[in-house]
């Protein structure tokens, strides 16, 4: 059993965590993104491969459904930049570096 969405937020972050400023790159702050939005999201299991798992991946890269998740994971991302469970020390960059 797998929940096709999960790869979908996690696509989607990927590529907005970037042009979001000042978002921390940390692990923990990716990890509580990710949870965040699959906690506010619909799940969308499927079991095994077949039509049913085609179908529910095709409808998943419809831009309705692409804008749907990028508004779950841009929420989830201010959301933990205005509330990270770390201090600043470490606030973690775009190139990987620790701002201090």
């Amino acid at each position: 059993m797998q929940n096709l969405l999960e790869e979908s937020v996690q696509e989607v972050f990927v590529r907005l965590r970037d042009l979001e400023a000042g978002y921390c790159h940390c692990s923990k702050c990716q990890d509580d993104v990710i949870t965040h939005a699959l906690n506010h999201a619909r799940p969308r299991y499927i079991s095994g491969s077949g039509v049913g798992s085609a179908v529910t991946r095709v409808a998943l890269t419809r831009d309705q459904a692409q804008a749907e998740v990028a508004v779950l994971v841009l929420e989830a991302m201010r959301r933990v930049q205005r509330n990270p469970r770390h201090g600043p020390e470490a606030f973690v960059t775009a190139q990987g570096g620790a701002v201090r």
